[in-house]
Parts: C-alpha cells; structure tokens; sequence
C-alpha cells in the first residue's frame, strides 16, 4: 500500500521569477503538479509547464497539519508582495484574502463587466438597470436551462396556466370574447383606436409590400386556387349619409356613418 506524502510546496516561473505557494497531498511526489489558483493557472497558461519549477519546503504528518503550515508560508505579508501569484492567505476556506487582492479582484470583475467578457449576475444586473432581462447578456447555455425550466412548469399545471407547450394559446371563452369584441367596436366608433394598417407608416407599408411581392416571386401564394370566401354572394348595399357611397354593410359600419371623413365636425 502507497503511503500518502503531505507537502508544502514553492513553485516559481522561471521566466519572471513570480512564486506561488501551496499545499499538495499526493501518493508520488515526481507527479509534476504545479500548483493551483486562477491567476497562477493562467500564468502556466501563458508561459507553458516547462517554464515553472517545483521546489518542496516541508513535509507534513497530516492534511490538518498541513492545514496549519500553509498559514504559516502564505501569511499576509506573502500574499502583499506582488511577485508572488497567491491571492489569499494559507489554511484554503480559512484563508482571508488582503485588501489589496480584494481590490485588485474587484476592479478586474468591473473591467471585464464592462468589456461582456463575463455575464453579471442576475442580482447585480437588477440594482444597475431595474430589470433583471434589459440588455443583459445570457450565455446558450442559460437560455436552454430556461427553456427546459418554463416547458416543465407549463407540463405539470397544463389545465391552469393560460400558455400551452409549443406555443399554443388556450382560447378565451364566448363571454370573453364578446367582451373583446364589443369594447374594440366602443373604440372604432368613438375614434379611440384605429385599425393596425392605420398606425403603420408610409415607410413600413411600403417594406412590407416589396417583402410580399419577392416573396410570391419565389413561391405560390397560399390563396391561389381557393375560391373566394364571398364569391357568388349578393352583398348588401347601404348609401352612407355623409358621402353618399353604396358600400357593402360590414364596410359601411367600418369606414362610413359615424367614421366618415366627410361627417361634418
């Protein structure tokens, strides 16, 4: 059976002569583990592993004891000094990072805001702008989790919430309905609102026939061959009061009578 080593060791780059400094439980003690940390990480990163040096300060009975040396090799002072990459002082969840690292931390986080290199979380987003989703950046990955989370809750209350799976809209009863219908016509009459195609500028409109027309270059049109909802049907005719325009009755109670242009003020 293995006997298992316990270590404090000093890693030092051999290109800027930067340290790190940490503890190491391990069965081989030639197992080539370098070291630990975000920022020393990245530095071997950056310089590759045959530029960094291992080097063993003292052996240990136990990981407790280990515990208690590592605070001993990398006390404030250690982590003060900028030639070296440790950011907290030893004994790991004991550790207590120095002002300065929590400076150097937080000003790093705010540039890297700042850039989109990272996402803020969803708390801090909400103090800075007020809604959790204005221009907040989500990763893919966040989207799915989403995704997955909303499609589960609409699948285990289908019958209460209004929304279904795929997109689909329960349909509102008649009451509802009739409710709809009637306060949008209180709207027309009065002139509170008036049709969608009416709210649309000249540019729009103009956009949306030039998209409609290369579209149907390409392809058939959905209507072609189906006969006309009103095909053979003898529609009534009403005589406007303002205008004195025959018009079928549905038009005539949209665009005339009390919605003629030419009704006197």
């Amino acid at each position: 059976m293995k006997t298992d080593y316990f270590f404090i060791y000093e890693t030092t780059n051999l290109v800027n002569g930067m340290k790190y400094r940490g503890i190491h439980k391990t069965k081989k003690i030639n197992d080539n583990y370098l070291g630990s940390g975000s920022s020393f990480v990245n530095a071997i990163k950056k310089y590759g592993k045959e530029n960094f040096k291992r080097e063993i300060l003292e052996f240990c009975n136990s990981y407790d004891e280990l515990l208690e040396r590592e605070k001993f090799f990398v006390d404030e002072e250690w982590v003060k000094n900028r030639t070296n990459y440790n950011t907290k002082t030893g004994g790991q969840s004991v550790g207590l990072l120095s002002e300065e690292s929590k400076k150097k931390i937080s000003n790093t986080l705010k540039e890297k805001y700042k850039n989109g290199e990272i996402i803020a979380t969803i708390g801090e987003w909400v103090k800075e702008n007020g809604s959790w989703c204005k221009g907040l950046k989500m990763s893919d990955e966040f989207k799915e989790k989403c995704s997955i989370s909303a499609k589960k809750r609409f699948e285990d209350d289908k019958e209460n919430h209004p929304l279904i799976l795929h997109g689909n809209i329960k349909p509102p009863s008649e009451e509802t309905k009739n409710k709809i219908s009637k306060t949008l016509k209180e709207k027309y009459k009065n002139g509170e609102r008036l049709a969608n195609h009416d709210l649309l500028s000249e540019k729009h409109k103009n956009n949306i026939s030039i998209a409609l027309k290369e579209k149907y270059e390409n392809e058939e049109h959905h209507s072609k061959g189906k006969p006309s909802w009103n095909k053979g049907k003898i529609m009534e005719k009403i005589e406007c009061p303002h205008c004195k325009k025959m018009s079928d009755k549905s038009n005539a109670i949209r665009w005339h009578f009390d919605n003629c242009k030419f009704k006197p003020l």
